[in-house]
């Protein structure tokens, strides 16, 4: 593909933010890659468009219904405004979705994946880009999420293929966030094509709920299309469905297991160490001249299991108990062996059976000492070594390929399980699908097991009850950024204007004017900063020319028609945060006449009441009751700040505490944790104060903290940073650090 191709387009600056893919592919001849990303376009929106169509044209009807059941006025005209809005923009809804899905596909071609940015993210380059902007309405993130959620599990299949084969196109990795037509895509250029809408945030919301209900059974048939398409064109023809791990992505709307997101080598590094270890120990041993004859047969081997199995661990046992330590197999099975007389003082084990006893042994002792996993986990996967010892002497590929499906399965359920506790697994859905698993291949090992099913049909399990903890935890984390949000406007607007009546000479009026109904205006510029920063600027500067105009001692006058703009700005300002009318009226009225007496024109006689500036900022508790910053002029809010008394020392838990990542988990030690363990997950960071959000695997909040206070507890060991390494990764590395040394260390 033409990696340049669309470097002309990138400098444009259209007043829409699109181009035709078909303007675009027009400029020059395509190459093979381009042509099919053009037909798959093509395909797929000539696939969906009929059926769009008819879902905007049935908004009538629901809107309509919707309209008839209303329980106020003013909701029954809300859905009636809707219907006018969808009935009018109809055509126009279909032609913005296909230019969403333009843009999309052009920066697909031209190898940039980032298609969406949040509206306060927007910079002067994305402005130059072909760049979606989103909405931040977090109920419209959730739906958006639930939709992508659902298209992900439905079509997970479909999406593989795809993102295969549109990997082939891009020449590089593509997952369902990066794949043109992938639920992410799709779903956001959807709901981005609601902007066009006048309706408030809920009726799009409704839309939005109703293209889960209506629209997703229509993406099966498109995707197969295109799937069918890329088969006739010989685009990874001959490709089938399998369990695959994906690129992780930095988008945390998506809720896919951690060890699926990781990109593995398909060769274990550390099992080379190991059969190195193992090769030269044979090389060297000189003792044993191995024959037919003198080693065990493997059926007598399997015999020996399946009688261990029989007797030693019944099914209820190995449902239930630990009846042998992962290292006594071993034994188990060697004195099982000689009771069947399958062995005898001249005859021994094949070295490499031997060696895969001992493996598996370290890998399940591992295994049950590993404080990753839960007690409880634990010693249900436990009870997988024997099947496991079976698997392994068969296909030797379990210890060497990271993605066998065996192994494969194991580790996902490890990883999923991190977070698990009987507090937050209330009804046992996730401990159960663990034994269910576990108890189906005890039952048929022997058989060939269909590894990757069981592995597609957990992962669809674990996304689906950990659905509801992904919206709690974004509930939670919204709620804390508001409420951090609002202190930071409060604690700004409490500065400025301590900082604007210092040493002032004016009067009451006015000071309760600006430190009650105009602070809360002064607060809401502060909150719509980002997006109005002129509105700020203004209500500021209306503060410095009422300050000024207020003051006796002022250098100059303020003329009459200033005085009557003063009062209009106070209007305007206050009518923003819904100040009751009547007595809008009467303070604009009083601020009025206190002015002119101040600046010399003729009023009432009545003399106005100064305060002393040396007084100016004593306030009473009856007055900071009546303000949103009044009790902050003195003492300002220092929750958005790291504890002082906390020193910060620059060591290894300080660098941990700074870069820990988004759903990392920690372990709270019992003593911290009312009496018990409790595992929490790294949510959310705040790009106000910088605290971090922990939550648990329902996605209720257990703690926030500061980094420093992390590093702190890192470091009196209160709390641990767990791995989230793949379980037989860690278990790999660790039997292959101990064989090494035990190598290098002289025998006594």
């Amino acid at each position: 593909m033409n990696k340049n191709s669309d470097d002309t387009n990138n400098q444009q600056q259209p007043t829409d933010n699109v181009v035709s893919i078909n303007e675009l592919t027009a400029r020059k001849p395509m190459s093979t890659g381009s042509k099919h990303l053009h037909e798959t376009h093509r395909v797929f929106v000539q696939s969906i468009h009929p059926r769009l169509n008819d879902f905007f044209a049935g908004l009538n009807d629901f809107f309509f219904d919707m309209a008839e059941q209303a329980e106020s006025n003013a909701q029954q005209n809300a859905y009636f405004s809707a219907i006018g809005e969808t009935r009018k923009n109809k055509s126009e809804l279909t032609r913005q979705f296909a230019q969403n899905v333009n843009v999309i596909f052009q920066k697909f071609k031209s190898k940039d994946f980032i298609y969406f940015i949040e509206s306060n993210q927007q910079t002067e380059n994305t402005k130059q880009k072909l760049t979606l902007i989103k909405e931040d309405d977090l109920d419209q993130k959730l739906a958006i999420n639930n939709v992508i959620v659902k298209v992900s599990q439905q079509y997970h299949k479909d999406l593989y293929l795809l993102n295969l084969r549109f990997a082939e196109l891009a020449e590089q990795e593509v997952d369902n966030h990066t794949n043109p037509i992938g639920p992410d895509a799709i779903v956001n250029a959807f709901a981005l094509s609601l902007k066009i809408l006048k309706s408030e945030n809920n009726i799009k919301l409704m839309i939005i709920k109703l293209f889960e209900k209506n629209m997703i059974e229509t993406l099966g048939p498109a995707y197969r299309m295109v799937n069918k398409y890329f088969k006739k064109h010989h685009v990874l023809p001959d490709i089938q469905f399998q369990v695959k791990q994906a690129k992780q992505s930095g988008h945390t709307i998506n809720n896919s297991i951690n060890y699926l997101a990781q990109k593995l080598s398909g060769e274990d590094e550390n099992f080379k160490k190991i059969a190195d270890i193992l090769d030269h120990d044979r090389e060297q041993d000189t003792q044993h001249n191995y024959s037919a004859a003198s080693i065990v047969q493997f059926s007598q081997l399997t015999d020996a299991l399946n009688q261990i199995k029989a007797e030693l661990l019944t099914d209820q046992e190995m449902l239930n108990n630990q009846s042998i330590s992962p290292l006594e197999l071993k034994d188990q099975l060697l004195k099982k062996l000689k009771s069947l007389k399958a062995i005898s003082a001249h005859q021994s084990l094949n070295k490499a059976d031997e060696n895969t006893i001992d493996l598996i042994g370290e890998l399940f002792q591992f295994l049950v000492e590993d404080r990753q996993l839960p007690e409880t986990i634990q010693l249900v996967l436990s009870k997988l070594q024997l099947p496991y010892l079976q698997i392994a002497l068969k296909d030797q590929s379990f210890f060497s390929d990271k993605q066998n499906n065996a192994r494969q399965l194991l580790n996902i359920m490890a990883e999923s399980a991190i977070g698990w506790s009987p507090q937050t697994d209330d009804k046992g859905m996730f401990l159960n699908k663990i034994k269910e698993i576990v108890n189906f291949i005890l039952q048929n090992h022997e058989k060939n097991i269909n590894y990757a099913k069981l592995i597609d049909r957990f992962v669809i399990f674990d996304q689906q009850i950990k659905k509801r903890a992904l919206i709690n935890e974004r509930r939670n984390s919204a709620k804390i950024s508001g409420r951090e949000r609002l202190n930071q406007a409060k604690n700004q607007t409490a500065l400025f204007l301590k900082a604007q009546l210092a040493g002032q000479k004016i009067p009451a009026l006015v000071r309760e004017i600006l430190l009650q109904p105009w602070a809360n205006v002064l607060i809401l510029s502060e909150l719509r900063q980002q997006e109005s920063p002129e509105l700020l600027q203004k209500n500021q500067q209306f503060v410095r020319k009422l300050v000024a105009a207020a003051n006796p001692d002022s250098a100059s006058k303020t003329p009459e028609d200033a005085i009557q703009a003063l009062c209009q700005e106070l209007t305007e300002g206050l009518k923003l945060v819904a100040y009751d009318i009547k007595d809008l009226s009467t303070k604009s009225k009083q601020i009025k006449a206190c002015l002119k007496k101040i600046n010399g024109f003729k009023t009432s006689t009545k003399a106005v009441q100064f305060i002393d500036p040396k007084d100016i900022l004593k306030l009473s508790k009856e007055f900071n009751q009546e303000s949103s910053v009044g009790a902050l002029i003195k003492n300002p809010d220092m929750s958005l700040t790291s504890p002082e008394n906390i020193p910060v020392i620059d060591d290894e838990h300080n660098d941990k505490a700074m870069n820990i990542e988004l759903g990392e988990w920690i372990q709270i030690d019992a003593d911290h944790a009312d009496g018990q363990p409790q595992r929490v997950k790294l949510s959310w960071k705040s790009p106000i104060s910088g605290k971090l959000l922990f939550v648990n695997a329902k996605g209720a909040k257990v703690m926030d903290l500061f980094p420093i206070e992390l590093a702190a507890q890192l470091r009196c060991h209160k709390i641990q940073l767990l791995q989230q390494i793949p379980l037989l990764d860690r278990a790999m590395s660790s039997i292959a650090d101990k064989m090494k040394i035990k190598r290098v260390t002289p025998s006594k």
